[in-house]
């Protein structure tokens, strides 16, 4: 019933909508962002809800089916969130939406304890308690904790205390991104009428690459001045470190790069725009080839290396938008670029 509310609350959203994706020509950067991310923000909902239902599911019928449905949908709804992570402002900030989809990094393990804490709590948890608990216990890592963790089988998953907090993280992520993917369209039109959203879209994009770049590669594989550490990967209990990078370029690819290269046309910077979109195929191409885990990487050379060239490759694409294209377009950068995760 709450899965069905939503739908049809979602459909009513895109219908109010509508006139402003699809039945008025996109004339600005902005107008083709706000379209392009409006479509990531229901797909990310539209995964979480699948994922909700996954869960679900498999409490109900715990065989190895409902769980390889429930690891996919999973991954999915995760893959759906790190296409649309270069928007790093607007109804995202609000309530730490980000943190509550992704808590990262955790170096102190703080989603095991929090997972652990309630899995020995004498009451499973409603949504409501999930709500008003820690960023940590209420997004994809956690149930990645859940489903993945060496502490974690099969039997255990299906024990009803863990169903319990599985099925309360997992309604918790369909409402925050279900509220999310709402108030992106109530932002809109505030979005699209405000000259500074285009400064403001290009440094969340470079602060993305960024974060790429120097956390989500250059740290788990010792390129920062540490030495590497796999347990500062992203997914790194699941082993879709680069899968979870991938998607990110891709929706780099789908998001970002149509409103760029229109600005850049409006710039006569056709070049820059076409030497982005190069350089960005090339990482894509790149991820897509190697291992969907970054951990075993960093113990095999020739897999290494692998990983080395798409850090590279993300690199050039960070110093193109970050220095050639930010100075192309005049952009002014105002923002502390360890602000966020």
């Amino acid at each position: 019933m709450i899965a069905s509310l939503r739908r049809l609350g979602l459909l009513a959203c895109a219908l109010l909508a509508a006139p402003l994706s699809l039945g008025m020509e996109t004339t600005t950067p902005r107008d083709m962002w706000f379209g392009a991310v409006e479509q990531q923000y229901a797909e990310l909902s539209a995964a979480s809800e699948r994922l909700e239902a996954s869960a679900a599911r498999f409490c109900q019928a715990p065989d190895e089916a409902h769980k390889q449905r429930l690891e996919d949908d999973w991954l999915s709804a995760y893959q759906a969130w790190q296409a649309v992570r270069f928007i790093q402002f607007g109804p995202v900030e609000q309530n730490s939406r980000g943190w509550q989809l992704q808590f990262w990094p955790d170096r102190k393990n703080l989603v095991g304890r929090k997972v652990s804490g309630w899995l020995k709590a004498p009451d499973a948890p409603d949504v409501q308690a999930i709500a008003n608990d820690s960023v940590a216990i209420q997004g994809f890592p956690a149930l990645e904790y859940l489903l993945y963790d060496d502490a974690m089988d099969e039997q255990v998953l299906s024990d009803p205390a863990v169903c319990d907090l599985m099925q309360s993280i997992t309604t918790h992520l369909a409402d925050t991104t279900s509220a999310l993917h709402r108030d992106w369209q109530a932002f809109g039109e505030h979005y699209r009428n405000t000259p500074r959203y285009t400064e403001t879209t290009l440094a969340s994009a470079i602060q993305a690459l960024e974060l790429l770049e120097e956390k989500r590669l250059g740290d788990p594989m010792g390129l920062q001045g540490t030495s590497a550490n796999g347990y500062l990967a992203e997914a790194w209990r699941s082993g879709h470190s680069v899968r979870l990078v991938e998607s990110t370029l891709e929706g780099l690819r789908t998001g970002f790069l149509p409103g760029l290269s229109a600005l850049l046309r409006e710039a006569d910077a056709v070049a820059l725009a076409e030497a982005f979109r190069d350089q960005l195929n090339d990482a894509l191409a790149q991820a897509s080839e190697l291992q969907p885990g970054l951990v075993p990487s960093l113990e095999d050379e020739e897999a290494f290396r692998g990983l080395q060239s798409l850090y590279l490759n993300i690199s050039q694409l960070r110093h193109l938008l970050g220095n050639e294209i930010a100075a192309e377009l005049g952009l002014v950068r105002g923002f502390n670029s360890s602000d966020g995760d």
